[in-house]
């Protein structure tokens, strides 16, 4: 028969039923040895219940049986932790990933009658050494929505708040030997209201689960405060203690080597406290230098171990400090995300995540948009990050865009908030990582979140608090206020809630004319989300960070995500896995591949976003000025003893000098001036790398590791020697085509399209189909709004269309002149060029393209006229034969770079192969671009292919079309030509952040109203043809 289960998931009113009160988090063992090393599953006090455990999946929780008279019949088997979801195949419902909109009707507290379910069970054996004069608690970290807790089939707790710890004393409900666990799992609980992030929403349990053997009396909360001295000359640590029970307590605390710096003993009956002895000169806590002293407890046979560090963060004027230094925030934003097992994160996948985050530079995390895992800020404690610890709420499909949203200004709901806050911050208090507590992500303005804010300050006065949407807000009331419009409330109150401003995805301009503008906001700036990575991108953290650093009220931000969102699918998950997205699995509502906006992809791979971050934010800059190098040290606490400096001088992509310059201890903030080349000037293209590689090993990166480089464009003026024309060239005309031939050199040009339609060399044919103005691109995450314009006027249909066609020889040079337009079926002309073939026997072939836009005028959506956007690409496309596989480029690389993404790219010469030049992203997009190139081959193996040439052009070579990469929606599908597309280009348009922010910014645009364009091609044997001796020889 159906269980008639209490209804407490449908209320939020009730949120906890026989739970313990919120503490800090700590694992209690039988002696020091084991407390300092601090590894859970050693200690006796310890049982895991992560494993196997039987499962049943109920479409509705009407369907669900009196399980504790008539268990199920037959049981499936699923691990814990994972989600539920993540099983894929058995029918366990469906990932579903949606960012805004609630996957079922808002009507808050309610959610559906029919609403899914899973019934976990399990047997576990507790010995009687284990239970005697213990009370056994039981730990869940983390259930999605909400739990019926049954233990030996009586009822035990009811829990919810999916990302939080709830723990249960089961103590009266064991026995010694074997006892059974049931734990009813719901889908969605009036709790899913407030969890309503962006990620695929995945029930069940996902985090670990275990019990803990505690006395009798124990020590039930610790919160330990530094006192630290105005002039960080000393310190100390003021313990407050809560305990079941009356108990003796015995202190000792240890430094980072082991020495006891202070003992002592107390007797607690509920509460005690206690301050440890003045340090002097006490080692302070950073990021850069984590020093980590240690607290030992010791009540009856427990012994609990805390890391603790010396740390403060403070505002002074409109800066934020911490240890006195002003500091930089270089972040990210990072959900629990594991291709396989959906939310949960073991251990060393949390420990891999530092690791990678640590080698490319970043300093601080924000979880977004709920605590993570406990053990993980154990190791930002250890390894050196900053925290945002963000409370487990967002109501974003709620109407969040008013100034009255539903749930955040609604008393009825503040319990409900404030547990959240309370859970969080209790458990988290004592690790001196975090550095600001977040009321949480877009869940609009209210007296909820007023009294969250309220509670962090009360509570822990020594942290930031932080508030994007009332600081939203406060701008949005004070812009009213000026303009003379009605303001609500006004942006004074806002900004009574919080620390810190704080923006998502502002423009430049907003930052630089109004925040860091004293007169609109005496509070430092915190970009809680900024530089959307998704897919190609982002391409303008140079603009923030050059802002950041020019301003200290610019506290830094955290870029939005480190990693892409996906369910692997395939036939081989572990070594041939295909990422999904929204939609993929019938899910409704669903946001596409809107998760798929990652620094990494699901699998840790970097993207080039992540090595574009990693420079961005390197700890130290570099200019270079008459020959003079000056190191300048960009850390705030230790020097950069650890890094060694080299440098290379190219003079056309060959190595003229290198040398190690070794390792300068250049204090923090300080400057060092290195004498390179006084006196010394450079001709040709001469470049100056100078590189930077740890000479320490460090957890995260060996001996060798680069941190960052610069490079310095020294000349970049190549001496040409034109080659005076030799040989003969005749010109034959026939009825629907021109025919050029010199040397051993043949090209063709219709006569119909005006278009090259055959590159030849002694009969080898280095074209299979014309040589096309091209314009299209597939459009990158980043163009999600651009490319609906593009898309309305047909750039992606572009045909060409020739009006003449005109050839003369004058002497030993021919020239062919076409009139052509670029324009789409039912849609006005787009452009007009003038393209010039000028050849000439012994030389390149030139080309000359002078291009004029119409002045078309589209109406869009709003119904209004606007002149043609931005053009995705200009340039000219090339398909070359099966085997044209080698390249050779002079330009950017090796990685992908565009005008406003090439940070982590460098002027060079590279060889590569056309299937080593592609970057996979989970959805298929332009990728690979390499701005800034001179000159380049691709020939076959044999050697075989073509030369360009041009003062300056974006190269881009593929074996995949702009309209594959553009229908296809995942990489999986993509199947690689033969043949290899190649673009000569122009200019290739910036990446910008637009798939989640500003517009792409001016300068990286392409809307120039007319232009022109000049770039040579040829035949050439790779093997026996030096590349810059081309090139020197082109009349440029």
């Amino acid at each position: 028969m159906p269980f008639e289960i209490p209804d407490y998931h449908k209320t939020q009113k009730i949120l906890h039923v026989g739970c313990e009160r919120p503490h800090a988090y700590f694992i209690p063992y039988e002696n020091g040895e084991l407390a300092a090393r601090d590894e859970r599953n050693s200690s006796a006090y310890f049982k895991t219940l992560d494993g196997t455990w039987k499962f049943r999946f109920y479409k509705s929780v009407s369907e669900v049986p009196d399980f504790r008279i008539t268990p199920p019949e037959s049981w499936d088997t699923l691990d814990v932790p994972m989600n539920w979801q993540n099983a894929l195949g058995r029918g366990y419902d469906t990932p579903n990933y949606t960012n805004v909109n609630y996957p079922y009707p808002v009507d808050p507290p309610h959610v559906p009658n029919e609403n899914p379910c899973g019934l976990y069970m399990r047997d576990f054996t507790v010995s009687a050494e284990f239970l005697d004069g213990k009370d056994v608690l039981l730990n869940f970290e983390g259930v999605d929505s909400c739990f019926y807790l049954f233990i030996n089939d009586a009822f035990a707790a009811y829990s919810q708040v999916s990302h939080m710890t709830s723990e249960v004393d089961i103590t009266k409900y064991l026995h010694p030997g074997k006892n059974n666990i049931k734990v009813l799992v719901l889908k969605w609980c009036d709790g899913s209201y407030l969890e309503d992030q962006d990620m695929f929403r995945a029930s069940g349990i996902f985090r670990e689960v275990y019990l803990l053997a505690r006395d009798k009396a124990r020590i039930e909360d610790i919160f330990v405060k530094c006192d630290i001295a105005d002039d960080f000359s000393g310190a100390s640590f003021a313990v407050e203690l809560a305990t079941h029970g009356k108990t003796e307590v015995t202190y000792a605390l240890f430094d980072a080597e082991g020495a006891c710096l202070d003992r002592g003993a107390l007797t607690a009956d509920g509460a005690a406290n206690f301050t440890t002895v003045r340090m002097d000169a006490p080692h302070l806590w950073s990021d850069e230098i984590p020093y980590l002293y240690r607290l030992e407890l010791c009540s009856g046979g427990e012994v609990i171990s805390l890391p603790v560090g010396v740390r403060r963060v403070e505002i002074i004027g409109d800066t934020v400090f911490i240890n006195g230094r002003k500091v930089k925030a270089k972040g990210v934003n990072r959900h629990d995300s594991h291709p396989l097992l959906g939310h949960a994160t073991p251990m060393e996948h949390m420990r891999r995540d530092i690791m990678i985050l640590k080698a490319h530079n970043v300093n601080m995390i924000r979880t977004s948009h709920y605590p993570n895992d406990p053990r993980f800020l154990a190791l930002c404690d250890r390894y050196g990050l900053y925290v945002c610890d963000e409370t487990d709420l967002e109501c974003h499909g709620i109407g969040i865009y008013t100034d009255d949203p539903r749930l955040t200004n609604d008393p009825e709901w503040t319990e409900a908030y404030l547990d959240r806050a309370e859970r969080m911050l209790e458990r988290d208090k004592n690790h001196p990582s975090i550095i600001m507590w977040s009321v949480g992500n877009e869940s609009g303005p209210g007296i909820n979140h007023k009294a969250e804010c309220d509670y962090f300050h009360t509570r822990d006065g020594s942290r930031l608090v932080h508030a994007e949407d009332e600081s939203r807000r406060a701008h949005n009331a004070d812009m009213n206020a000026k303009a003379g419009k009605p303001v609500t409330v006004d942006a004074a109150y806002y900004r009574s809630y919080y620390d810190v401003e704080s923006r998502m995805y502002p423009e430049i301009s907003l930052i630089r004319d109004y925040y860091m503008n004293k007169k609109n906001t005496d509070k430092p700036l915190f970009l809680c989300e900024y530089c959307h990575a998704m897919g190609v991108g982002p391409g303008d953290l140079a603009a923030y960070w050059d802002l950041i650093y020019k301003h200290d009220r610019f506290f830094g931000g955290c870029v939005w995500e480190y990693t892409d969102h996906s369910v692997a699918i395939g036939e081989n998950v572990y070594a041939d896995p295909h990422y999904t997205y929204g939609g993929d699995f019938g899910d409704r509502p669903n946001d596409g591949n809107f998760c798929v906006d990652g620094l990494v992809y699901p699998d840790r791979r970097p993207h080039t976003g992540l090595k574009e971050l990693k420079q961005a934010i390197k700890p130290f800059a570099i200019t270079y000025e008459n020959g003079v190098l000056t190191v300048k040290n960009l850390r705030y606490f230790r020097d950069l003893s650890d890094l060694s400096f080299a440098y290379t001088l190219e003079r056309n992509g060959e190595c003229i000098a290198s040398r190690a310059l070794g390792a300068f201890a250049v204090a923090p903030q300080k400057s060092r001036r290195i004498p390179l080349f006084e006196g010394r000037t450079f001709d040709e293209c001469t470049t100056l790398t100078v590189t930077a590689r740890q000479n320490t090993e460090t957890p995260w990166a060996p001996i060798g590791h680069e941190v960052g480089f610069v490079q310095f464009v020294l000349s970049d003026a190549i001496a040409h020697t034109p080659r005076a024309a030799k040989g003969e060239i005749t010109l034959t005309e026939t009825a629907g085509e021109y025919t050029v031939t010199y040397d051993e050199t043949e090209v063709r040009v219709s006569r119909t399209s005006g278009l090259v339609t055959k590159i030849a060399e002694n009969g080898k044919d280095m074209i299979t189909s014309p040589v096309t103005p091209s314009i299209w691109r597939a459009p990158t995450d980043n163009d999600r709004v651009i490319k609906e314009k593009w898309y309305r006027v047909g750039y992606d249909r572009a045909e060409v269309h020739a009006y003449t066609v005109e050839a003369e020889k004058s002497g030993n040079t021919v020239r062919i002149t076409s009139e052509l337009s670029l324009g789409a079926k039912a849609i006005d002309t787009l452009m007009h060029l003038r393209v010039t073939y000028t050849f000439t026997p012994g030389c390149a072939v030139r080309v000359d393209c002078h291009t004029k836009m119409t002045d078309f005028a589209p109406v869009f959506g709003d119904g209004k006229r606007e002149k043609l956007p931005i053009l995705p690409r200009f340039g000219f496309r090339f398909t070359m034969p099966e085997g044209c596989e080698d390249v050779r480029y002079f330009g950017y690389g090796p990685g992908e770079a565009y005008e406003d993404l090439r940070l982590s790219s460098r002027l060079a010469f590279f060889r590569t192969t056309v299937s080593e030049n592609f970057e996979p992203y989970v959805r298929p997009q332009e990728n690979r671009a390499h701005v800034g190139t001179k000159f380049a081959d691709v020939a076959s193996i044999a050697g075989h292919g073509l030369f360009f040439g041009a003062k300056n052009f974006s190269f881009s070579f593929s074996h995949f079309t702009p309209e594959q990469l553009t229908a296809t929606r995942h990489n999986y599908e993509l199947k690689p030509n033969r043949e290899t597309t190649v673009f000569v280009d122009y200019r290739n348009s910036g990446i910008g952040s637009q798939s989640c922010g500003p517009a792409l910014e001016p300068p990286y645009r392409i809307e120039e109203n007319e232009f022109d364009f000049t770039f040579f091609v040829k035949p050439t044997f790779a093997g026996n043809e030096c590349p810059i001796a081309a090139y020197k020889a082109l009349d440029l």
